[in-house]
């Protein structure tokens, strides 16, 4: 995300974390981390529900 941020000048977490890995700040470096990955797993699951409404042969079976 810092890449993107950078190119289109979106002001975003990305320069958050790149900042605080170079401050040796740990605690938003494992603040950052944890929520790009919660967002991470809730996207996958978004995702594997979508699969299912998209194509009605993909369904959990039993």
């Amino acid at each position: 995300s810092f890449v993107i941020e950078t190119i289109f000048g979106i002001p975003g977490m990305g320069k958050y974390f790149v900042d605080s890995v170079n401050q040796y700040d740990y605690t938003m470096i494992l603040g950052t981390t944890l929520f790009y990955a919660g967002l991470l797993i809730f996207m996958v699951f978004l995702v594997d529900i979508a699969y299912g409404f998209i194509d009605p042969r993909i369904r959990i079976d039993k």
